[in-house]
């Protein structure tokens, strides 16, 4: 465009240099509006001065002059040479001075200057003061080709207010150095190179969702254009202050945070390549890798292949992960630890994943459970076929209250399912639990489906109840656990549940449940007791002491949202127990009251109150449930009620029911009394 401005000076030259202007002390010409396909001079005045003299002085005026795109929003106005000379068909502004527009704001005066030839054109804008930083433009032009440098330094923040969408972000403070270097042809864009400093950075958009505060941030953006196709190449630097993209909070005092990634770019297909990307937060972790990002309808993830690697497992879940558990099954949960992972993503989902860790330590702040000394490897894809095993050890691990010692896991991870691939044992308060069998499948739209089929042998109840705060017991628990399935929301025994303890026996079978894990559970199941050691049974308990054998069942137990809706259960001496029988007589006395029996006025008001065991023959109690009333039974019938306690040796005591139907709810209330207090009610 200066070419074709330079052909209209010629012209005016000339006519400024006949014989009858040299009659005159100057000569003026308002040429008014020169227009190019891409630019547009609008109040063009030439004067020319001291004619008589030599040499003369040329001055120039431009009301206006627009740039072509994609500068168009930039304007100078009121451009004015004083130093205006031309020779051998250049011209040459040394000395002027001009304002920059736009839509957003003004600049006030800066120095100007301009050199036009026939082949080459250029401009200076220098000294230019802005919202209290300094700018300076330098612009070329050769034929239909341009280049276009702008130096802007310690801008205030309030340019960059203006030039953003008022109604989205609000910005307090900053400043902030600018570099462009942009070059191409005609409106066309080729290369440019941005290089911007912020510094002191505040601010947030009206929803909240991203937010700076007092940040400092050092970026470089280089781009070629490649007939519509952009390779772009970038680095992000964060040195100072804090960052908010919702959810993640990050601090960069002392922890720089730095983003590098080249890739190309097409705008007509709205899609974004990242062949090489590297993010690093100082301290923290690496995440590097490649992706391909489609947008227009929202932002999505076609393919990525990325990789991550943390030794610093501990800050690395604070920042980056836990603002993602929150409000989720996952709040509370904080890991610690090294960790590398490989991962890969199609059409937004995850389709494959290695990961690599050890000194895993895994915390719940809730008391869920545990994981201290971690290490192993997670292999899973979305491929039926996969077939990499992963293996997970451990040296504690915490489940609420319940600690499992020192094991390890080898299974097979994929598509949508977990499978044991081989036998553990995991070491379980002082004895052991093996796991068999157990597997794990997911189920579109449905609960999973999860299967497990195990074995128990010298599990300490002392330990039991130490940990879950019970009672301190004795003895242990061994017994085998069938196959347990749970499938569309229904959980099956495959067979007996069989748990020795208590020098005895205890078997549950034709167990079955539904819906596990909703708000009205429904459970069922079958019960039966063989020869349970009652001294070991009581002995710990507020109860008090009895000595000898107990077996009996619990059939047809239903049960709704974990309360008895009916069953038929019987507990008593079994038939062939041999063992001597004996019973305090603080147990006579609470057996009494569950009863509503007779036992207790006769121990206050004889001799009776004198000993503290009896001897029995046999003890036995039994209760069917429906509709909310216990119809209670004992060993024998009598004539105004039931046998509890039949004696047997001295001295002997018998103990009589006489209520031979409960309300449910008030038998476990005096259940509940006995085993919170030593007072006995009888009814």
């Amino acid at each position: 465009m200066w070419a074709r401005f330079a052909k209209m000076i010629w012209v005016i030259i000339a006519v400024s240099t006949t014989p009858i202007a040299y009659a005159l002390d100057s000569v003026s010409l308002n040429v008014g509006t020169l227009a190019g396909d891409q630019w547009q001079l609008e109040g063009v005045n030439i004067a020319l001065t001291d004619l008589p003299q030599s040499p003369q002085k040329l001055a120039l005026t431009i009301k206006r002059l627009t740039l072509p795109k994609p500068f168009n929003d930039l304007n100078l106005v009121n451009i004015r040479c004083t130093s205006f000379t031309w020779q051998n068909k250049e011209l040459l502004c040394e000395q002027g001075r001009a304002q920059m527009r736009s839509k957003r704001w003004q600049s006030p005066a800066a120095n100007f200057s301009f050199h036009v030839t026939e082949k080459r054109s250029s401009f200076k804008l220098s000294d230019l003061h802005l919202a209290g930083g300094t700018v300076a433009v330098d612009g070329e032009e050769r034929g239909e080709l341009w280049q276009l440098q702008i130096d802007a330094k310690t801008v205030d923040g309030k340019l960059i207010q203006q030039l953003l969408p008022q109604d989205r972000f609000k910005l307090k403070t900053g400043k902030v150095d600018i570099k462009l270097h942009a070059s191409g042809s005609h409106a066309q864009v080729h290369e440019f190179t941005l290089t911007t400093g912020l510094k002191d950075l505040t601010g947030q958009t009206k929803d909240g969702k991203f937010a700076a505060e007092a940040l400092a941030l050092q970026s470089t953006l280089n781009a070629q254009n490649n007939n519509g196709l952009w390779q772009w190449q970038s680095h992000f630097d964060v040195n100072g202050g804090a960052l908010y993209v919702e959810p993640l909070y990050m601090e960069a005092a002392g922890q720089t945070i730095v983003l590098d990634a080249q890739g190309d770019w097409d705008a007509s297909k709205q899609r974004v390549g990242i062949d090489v990307a590297s993010y690093r937060h100082e301290k923290v972790g690496m995440l590097s890798g490649s992706a391909i990002v489609r947008y227009g309808n929202g932002v999505n993830i076609e393919k990525a292949e990325l990789s991550l690697n943390s030794g610093n497992l501990q800050d690395l879940s604070a920042i980056y992960l836990k603002p993602f558990f929150e409000q989720t099954v996952l709040q509370g949960v904080s890991l610690a630890g090294r960790l590398k992972a490989d991962f890969s993503i199609n059409q937004q989902s995850l389709t494959a994943l290695s990961a690599r860790f050890d000194s895993l330590d895994i915390i719940d702040a809730t008391g869920r459970g545990e994981v201290q000394g971690g290490v192993g490897t997670l292999n899973w894809a979305n491929d039926e076929a996969f077939n990499k095993p992963s293996e997970l050890a451990w040296k504690h691990l915490q489940l609420r209250a319940l600690p499992i010692g020192p094991a390890s896991l080898s299974f097979l991870s994929r598509g949508d399912s977990i499978r044991l691939l081989k036998k553990t044992q995991l070491p379980f308060l002082g004895g052991e639990i093996a796991i068999n069998q157990f597997s794990w499948q997911a189920k579109k739209q449905q609960e999973a489906e999860v299967s497990f089929e195990g074995d128990s042998s010298g599990l300490s109840l002392e330990q039991l109840s130490l940990a879950l705060n019970w009672t301190p017991l004795s003895g242990t628990i061994s017994g085998h656990i069938p196959r347990v399935e749970y499938s569309n929301k229904t959980l099956s025994l495959g067979g007996e549940l069989i748990v020795k303890v208590f020098d005895g026996e205890v078997k549950v079978s034709n167990l079955a449940s539904s819906g596990l894990f909703t708000d009205f559970p429904k459970f069922f199941c079958d019960v039966e007791i063989n020869n349970l050691d009652l001294d070991q049974l009581t002995g710990k308990f507020e109860f008090g002491g009895i000595t000898g054998k107990l077996s009996g069942y619990v059939r047809q137990l239903y049960m709704e949202n974990w309360h008895p809706v009916s069953f038929f259960a019987w507990l008593g001496t079994p038939e062939n127990d041999d063992s001597r029988h004996r019973i305090s007589q603080k147990a006579v006395k609470n057996i009494a009251s569950i009863g509503g029996g007779g036992a207790s006025d006769i121990l206050s008001r004889s001799f009776l109150s004198f000993f503290e065991t009896f001897g029995y023959d046999k003890l036995g109690l039994g209760c069917y449930l429906h509709d909310g009333v216990c119809q209670l039974m004992g060993v024998e019938a009598r004539e105004s009620g039931y046998a509890i306690i039949t004696g047997g040796g001295l001295p002997r005591i018998e103990v009589l029911g006489y209520n031979s139907r409960v309300d449910w709810n008030v038998l476990m209330e005096r259940l509940e009394r006995i085993s919170s207090s030593d007072e006995v009610i009888i009814e």
